[in-house]
């Protein structure tokens, strides 16, 4: 395996997964409400240690609202501070330690040059004392909780390290339902810890599950192994003999952060690689609003196929002989050439490189036929959906992804089958990668 990362990010949870909060909320929160049932003259039993586990990884007053539902807003108010100050004592008794491989996991991430980010349903004190007496401070690029500017819940926060981080490759690491919402959210992966503090009967969606933080790195460089068994299979990292692989699919099926992906395994094979982006080529009446690859009019089911001549939907949304002219065929000759990029110089493609063109619509023949091979990626439209929606489109895109884009791949992959026309078809839904990859 290469040493670059399989993603730029990792985001956790703060209590369950990377500190063993219950070696001191039980006796701390105990300490705290039995303090506060004296002041409020309150006969009452204290909760148990599994109740006042329940509310880590919770905003506390909404933990505090499930368990003392039965005291008025005043005395919950006043139990849920007594219990704050017991708790805050503890810590500056250096009671809070880390779990096991906590720090290890992110010594080695930060090594691999992964950003990690916390992401915690926790008061800004808190954060602030376990940032610098666990040395998360130092492990950590970046902490959110609920008192960060800007943020209402779990996924605010996630979203303001995505954007801090400047990128979208990343993954949520957590234990508890809360943080699977928060990821899934942004259109991020969860890796659910199964020892953390997640409640009995507590259901947590995620794409992968580990035992312990010691297993998370192997788990994540899957997708890396993912990716170049997929490579392996296609002949892109033999001898050559491939000269050009198409990466297609719908659009949220995760063609770009692939291909970037894939260019990586490649390149750290000393073999020259150039990604080329099919939107490049769009023409710019179909950047205004105009045709979409398949988008065929008047009869929803209608045939994507066309002609060559102009009323093909595929050549009116892409200047498809600049792409086979300046582009592919040199290309395929060995000879060097260049590619649309947003930079109006463009993208030099050495001879030799393995072309990566990555886009919707790579099945079509006017393309299909100048690739050497094309990796078809799958992934639900409501997934995709969802991913477009986490990635920050603009209402007027989001419309046209839904009801141009989409269809119009719909239509594409009833005339030309993916199954029979690629060379292999991954279900991306997963971005991990399966768990035995």
């Amino acid at each position: 395996m290469p040493d670059r990362f399989p993603f730029d990010a990792v985001l956790f949870d703060l209590d369950g997964t990377l500190v063993a909060t219950d070696g001191f909320w039980i006796a701390a929160a105990d300490a705290g409400c039995r303090r506060a049932f004296r002041e409020l003259g309150l006969d009452r039993p204290a909760p148990s240690p599994a109740q006042w586990m329940s509310m880590v990884g919770l905003p506390l007053a909404e933990g505090f609202a499930a368990v003392f539902g039965d005291l008025a807003a005043d005395q919950r108010a006043v139990v849920l501070e007594r219990c704050r100050e017991a708790e805050h004592k503890a810590l500056a008794r250096g009671a809070a330690r880390l779990l096991p491989d906590a720090a290890e996991v992110l010594r080695e991430l930060r090594d691999r040059g992964v950003r990690c980010g916390i992401a915690s349903n926790c008061a800004g004190a808190y954060l602030d004392a376990m940032l610098a007496n666990l040395g998360l401070g130092e492990l950590c690029d970046e902490a959110r909780c609920l008192d960060s500017a800007g943020v209402r819940d779990k996924a605010d926060m996630v979203a303001d390290l995505l954007r801090t981080f400047g990128t979208r490759s990343a993954v949520m690491v957590g234990d508890r339902r809360t943080d699977a919402d928060a990821a899934h959210a942004n259109g991020l992966p969860h890796v659910h810890l199964l020892d953390g503090f997640a409640a009995a009967g507590e259901v947590v969606p995620c794409e992968a599950e580990i035992g312990g933080l010691g297993e998370l790195v192997a788990r994540l460089e899957g997708r890396g192994r993912w990716i170049e068994g997929a490579l392996s299979r296609l002949g892109c990292l033999g001898s050559g003999r491939v000269r050009s692989l198409g990466i297609s699919g719908r659009r949220g099926a995760g063609k770009s952060l692939f291909a970037r992906d894939a260019a990586r395994l490649v390149a750290a094979r000393g073999r020259p690689v150039s990604v080329v982006d099919l939107e490049a080529y769009r023409r710019p009446d179909a950047l205004a609003g105009g045709d979409a690859p398949g988008d065929a009019t008047g009869d929803a089911t209608g045939d994507a196929t066309g002609d060559a001549t102009g009323d093909d939907p595929l050549s009116a949304a892409y200047d498809l002989e600049a792409l086979v002219a300046a582009l592919l065929e040199p290309h395929a000759a060995g000879a060097p050439a260049r590619a649309r990029t947003r930079d109006p110089r463009g993208l030099p493609v050495p001879g030799e490189a393995l072309l990566l063109l990555e886009g919707s619509g790579l099945l079509h023949p006017a393309v299909r036929l100048f690739l050497d091979r094309v990796l078809h990626l799958e992934a639900p439209e409501a997934v995709c959906l969802e991913r477009l929606v986490a990635a920050g489109l603009s209402e007027p895109e989001l419309r046209r992804a839904r009801d141009v884009d989409l269809p119009a791949q719909r239509a594409l992959d009833r005339a030309f089958d993916p199954g029979d026309r690629a060379d292999l078809v991954l279900e991306t839904a997963n971005v991990l990668g399966p768990p035995d990859a």
